[in-house]
């Protein structure tokens, strides 16, 4: 069974104008962009005044926590975002040391909010995205390994400045937390990655 987007206003994302056609979505990939025929089985969403574009993609958010205890992510569905950057501004939630776990959910409760309902103690980056995969957020996820979480490993919290020992030490942090998927994607095969807005 494909999906049919019948008469939305295509803007593709190139700079080109914008123009009106159908797009048609099978097994979760866009196979048509023009005039459709429509199959027997077919699903057919009428997107008349609406317009249908490549989903945005949040280089700056902090849905870290949300998107695991909101993994409908409807505020950035609704905004057209599709794919988000997690890890921002050096503080974000993994890797979490045990011991500094109280501490770091007051440090960040600002940006990402503070919850009960999730076991804290996931440890690393590996951890983290276990937890994060098993909420299965609604939008396509990267995780940047945010230096102030690094710099919390190696030294805890005192503001002082870092020796040379320290900084070999956050070097080997960041180097364990990239080979554990440090950077890695959450994706939803499952999402399509358009968007559907009113147009007048």
């Amino acid at each position: 069974m494909k999906t049919i987007f019948k008469n939305g206003k295509i803007i593709d994302g190139t700079g080109n104008d914008g123009f009106i056609a159908d797009v048609v979505v099978n097994e979760g990939h866009i196979v048509a962009i023009g005039h459709a025929e429509i199959g027997v089985n077919d699903q057919v969403i009428d997107a008349t005044g609406k317009v249908i574009c490549p989903g945005f993609i949040d280089t700056h958010t902090h849905s870290d926590l949300s998107a695991i205890i909101n993994p409908a992510l409807s505020a950035k569905i609704r905004q057209g975002i599709t794919t988000e950057l997690l890890g921002q501004d050096g503080v974000a939630l993994a890797p979490l040391p045990e011991q500094y776990i109280a501490a770091w959910r007051k440090n960040i409760a600002g940006l990402d909010g503070d919850t009960d309902k999730i076991d804290w103690k996931f440890k690393n980056t590996e951890g983290y995205l276990n937890l994060l995969e098993e909420h299965k957020p609604a939008t396509n996820l990267a995780y940047l390994v945010p230096h102030g979480n690094v710099r919390m490993e190696a030294m805890g919290l005192e503001g002082k400045p870092s020796t040379r020992e320290d900084v070999a030490k956050m070097c080997e942090i960041l180097e364990r937390e990239l080979k554990s998927r440090g950077f890695r994607s959450v994706y939803r095969s499952d999402l399509h990655a358009l968007c559907l807005w009113r147009y007048r």
